[in-house]
């Protein structure tokens, strides 16, 4: 059985990790100026246990099949990123002479611990955001912050997420052991999937004026970036 294909987004994972350690390899002589630990064998040695994965445990045919059918979840997740963006806009323009009030709110919706590693490619930190914000957006927040500005259209639509986005919460029990996956497997994935997102937390700050190669360490664009390129190295 393919465990691993069972949760769309765990395909895209580890296709995203896998393009960006091409990318990390690419310029590691480079970067290696910046930290120590980064050398052509980190880079070689970050390929091969990818590889390794995907040899062991995914066809070409099953991933380009998986990313052909689930197109739309992609956007469903840039949707839910433009919103949650737009709503935090909203928020700091209609509520700039309270501040206390945006700390709180911001704190109890989800931007404090999930919103950064969200925006940058994080799927699991954008479900538990959304499910935060549907589980602390009460009646009487509802109604302050709609006496502002912000349309009941777009607050409908972030409470809405949650539950389009439930294939993510998936992934998440995949990744956290609540399913047949080997414990062997679930620490090698985790151990990639955090050892790329610290790569490209790095190496987008490292190209900050450079948007070419800063996009090919975002987490989130490389992702949706894959039906375009499907798997092309």
């Amino acid at each position: 059985m393919n465990v691993i294909s069972t949760c769309l987004t765990g395909t895209a994972t580890i296709l995203s990790c896998r393009k960006i350690a091409q990318s990390f390899s690419e310029n590691i002589y480079e970067l290696s100026s910046i930290r120590h630990n980064w050398s052509p064998e980190y880079a070689a040695n970050l390929k091969e246990r990818i590889n390794s994965i995907m040899h062991q445990y995914f066809t070409e045919e099953s991933l380009s099949e998986h990313l052909e059918k689930h197109g739309q979840f992609y956007e469903l997740m840039v949707a839910a990123l433009k919103d949650v963006t737009v709503f935090r806009a909203e928020l700091k323009v209609d509520f700039s002479y309270d501040k206390p009030f945006l700390k709180e709110t911001f704190e109890k919706l989800g931007y404090v611990d999930y919103y950064s590693d969200a925006k940058n490619g994080d799927h699991f930190s954008l479900y538990k955001m959304m499910s935060t914000f549907k589980r602390n957006m009460d009646s009487d927040l509802q109604q302050v912050i709609l006496a502002r500005g912000i349309d009941q259209h777009l607050l409908n639509r972030l409470l809405s997420y949650r539950e389009k986005l439930a294939e993510l919460r998936n992934c998440f029990d995949i990744l956290n052991g609540k399913n047949e996956l080997g414990a062997e497997l679930k620490r090698e994935i985790n151990s990639i999937y955090s050892e790329v997102k610290d790569i490209c937390r790095i190496a987008t700050a490292y190209y900050e004026f450079d948007p070419v190669q800063r996009d090919r360490f975002c987490f989130y664009k490389v992702m949706i970036g894959l039906r375009k390129s499907m798997l092309v190295n």
